[in-house]
């Protein structure tokens, strides 16, 4: 009874042993199976990177800037003459209409035309001068002269104004402003009365 038992017991032993080893067998071949198209692969990409054509990569340049505008643009000297006259022509036009719109106070317009005069007579630089006109209203009095150049109306407002600084120790020195028409060769000065303002500018 007992030799059937053991030759059971060894027959259980054996037959599990090879059942082991043969999974264990499977389960490596599959392993290195897995391993080798794992190599395999590697070398497949490699190979295929070594080659393939190397595309090289270059990013795009910068736009080129705008160009740039200078902002001090200059006028031709005919152009800026002609903006020049625009402007003084419109300050000469809008002095002579209110100054000829005044109504005359003629004992102080008698006095102060009178006190020009002199002063335009006595001062070595206004001798040179071509008067046109001298005349006073009520607020203000208006001296027109010929300055046919612009040299010529230069010279005039700088010995006017020295004139009236000077002429009587100040004593007509006032407020005055100059309005120029030159394409008629014409340069009107203008001198507010004591108290008073030249509103045309």
């Amino acid at each position: 009874m007992v030799v059937p038992i053991l030759s059971l017991a060894l027959y259980l032993q054996f037959a599990d042993a090879p059942a082991t080893n043969k999974d264990d067998s499977v389960a490596s071949r599959v392993t290195e199976h897995e391993q080798s198209a794992n190599h395999h692969s590697k070398a497949v990409n490699s190979k295929a990177d070594a080659n393939s054509p190397q595309v090289a990569i270059t990013k795009a340049p910068n736009e080129l800037p705008e160009p740039k505008v200078s902002s001090d643009v200059r006028l031709d000297p005919e152009t800026a003459r002609a903006a020049v006259q625009k402007v003084e022509n419109s300050v000469y036009e809008r002095a002579t209409a209110m100054f000829e719109r005044e109504p005359v106070d003629v004992e102080w317009a008698n006095r102060y035309e009178q006190s020009l005069r002199d002063m335009f007579a006595l001062h070595q630089g206004l001798q040179r001068v071509s008067i046109n006109s001298i005349s006073c209203h009520t607020t203000m009095c208006r001296i027109e002269v010929f300055t046919p150049r612009d040299a010529d109306a230069d010279f005039f407002t700088a010995m006017f104004y020295d004139g009236l600084a000077s002429f009587r120790a100040g004593e007509l020195n006032a407020e005055a402003a100059i309005a120029r028409r030159m394409e008629l060769g014409m340069t009107s000065v203008y001198v507010a009365r004591k108290d008073h303002t030249l509103g045309f500018y």
